[in-house]
């Protein structure tokens, strides 16, 4: 992740133009694998098993490695060698900007020590982004919350968050959290509950960032936001938020789902605090948000 967050600085200053930025994430991205075809290659899994790996992960929420192990698949020694191997795609921006002559070394070395006093992130904050943990990344993102009044809102974030790198993109980034009085939508995507807490939570976007959303987790092409594109993102929050029920369950904490809805062109009115995180995809951005109680929707025009 800190390879977006880094990129994303360097467009912000003028230090390096769109096109050389793509090229070189692109070529980035070519290099960068996974865990499961890591494993594969280093001839501790087989494909029938790394893709049983990736079915369980649809039903819980745990890491590849975890899996793996519980699965009888690798050895704990084996999960730390092949995420090692992962974690080096993590220097491979400033690499390939000296490579392909966009940097020189100490060009690079200028522009990541005013990124660093910049950013406003600790030292330990950047390592986080670097070393891709969720857990303390989306604690980053939420720092200005406070109090346990929030914790749920810090695990239910926590998890969307694995589960769009998990299921849609690794290619994140992340602002932080802000409250707001009011939320106008092009469309929004959310579920409720029933039972002890009533919260909303959803997430917001463009039909044509929400469409292909929906087609890297229905694994086809979905051109708009047509009853294929509804049915896949309604089972992608049926997923997520399965998992979630399933974590407060363990806590004695029951509730049920309600319908996936997608709704078209409105306002979100909160009865109480309604927090907005916007979420930048390698496609376009989407906003996750959540309140602690279930708000009033408004529709334009109205």
């Amino acid at each position: 992740m800190f390879n977006q967050y880094f990129g994303n600085y360097l467009l912000e200053k003028n230090l390096i133009k769109p096109e050389e930025l793509r090229m070189v994430l692109a070529q980035q991205q070519s290099v960068k694998v996974k865990l499961g075809v890591l494993a594969i290659d280093a001839g501790y899994m087989n494909a029938e098993q790394v893709d049983k790996i990736h079915k369980l992960q649809a039903a819980k929420d745990k890491r590849f490695g975890e899996l793996a192990i519980e699965e009888g698949y690798l050895i704990e020694n084996q999960v730390v060698e092949l995420l090692n191997a992962q974690k080096k795609s993590n220097s491979l921006l400033g690499q390939l900007l000296i490579e392909k002559g966009i940097f020189s070394l100490g060009q690079y070395e200028d522009a990541m020590l005013q990124y660093k006093a910049d950013s406003k992130l600790t030292g330990d904050e950047i390592q986080v982004l670097k070393n891709n943990d969720i857990t303390k990344i989306a604690e980053i993102f939420l720092k200005n919350l406070s109090g346990d009044d929030d914790r749920i809102l810090r695990d239910y974030f926590e998890l969307f968050l694995r589960n769009i790198v998990r299921f849609i993109d690794d290619e994140i980034r992340m602002e932080a959290a802000v409250t707001v009085d009011s939320y106008a939508y092009d469309y929004l995507v959310t579920q409720g509950t029933e039972g002890e807490y009533n919260f909303f939570s959803g997430f917001a976007a463009s039909e044509t960032v929400l469409a292909q959303f929906a087609g890297i987790y229905a694994e086809e092409e979905i051109s708009g936001m047509n009853e294929l594109a509804i049915d896949s993102l309604g089972e992608f929050m049926n997923c997520h938020n399965g998992l979630f029920l399933s974590q407060l369950a363990h806590r004695g904490i029951e509730l049920d789902l309600l319908v996936t809805e997608v709704k078209k062109a409105g306002e979100v009115k909160p009865t109480g605090a309604l927090y907005v995180i916007p979420c930048y995809l390698s496609f376009g951005k989407i906003d996750f948000l959540y309140a602690a109680t279930s708000p009033n929707f408004v529709l334009k025009n109205c």
